[in-house]
């Protein structure tokens, strides 16, 4: 049986990981505060019809990137809450449900950040066009 107690190495690894990912999900939060901001402060010119369907695509991933961001969220307190219980001694014998736990946040929060990364990259982007364009008027 795979057993995990609050003073092994698997666990206080395992919630040191985990409080890095909840600092991570504060900076999506903030982030993606910020991307709204972007996209609000060029959205007159990005409505236009050369950038429509970019803005589509974008607004379309921020969206989806706010969803999974709160289901991240949601998942990771509750990970966070059984890790907790391991230390109050709540949940016992239950390191394979916490291992099993951790690898399915890992992938949410690899999938989260990789989201991001792509949507960030894509909206810097189409600012930059749009900004050269304006540029380029001016």
């Amino acid at each position: 049986m795979n057993t995990i107690n609050s003073t092994s190495a698997e666990y206080r690894q395992y919630h040191a990981i985990a409080r890095h990912w909840a600092s991570d999900v504060d900076f999506f939060k903030i982030e993606i505060v910020f991307l709204h901001h972007l996209l609000d402060d060029h959205f007159i010119r990005l409505s236009g019809p050369e950038y429509f369907e970019a803005l589509k695509s974008v607004g379309a991933k921020l969206l989806q990137l706010e969803k999974d961001k709160y289901s991240a969220d949601i998942h990771l307190i509750e990970h966070l809450k059984d890790l907790e219980g391991q230390t109050e001694d709540l949940v016992f014998d239950r390191g394979e449900f916490l291992s099993v736990k951790h690898e399915q946040m890992e992938h949410e929060m690899t999938h989260l950040t990789t989201a991001y990364r792509t949507l960030k990259k894509e909206l810097f982007l189409l600012i930059q066009q749009v900004i050269k364009a304006r540029q380029e008027i001016a």
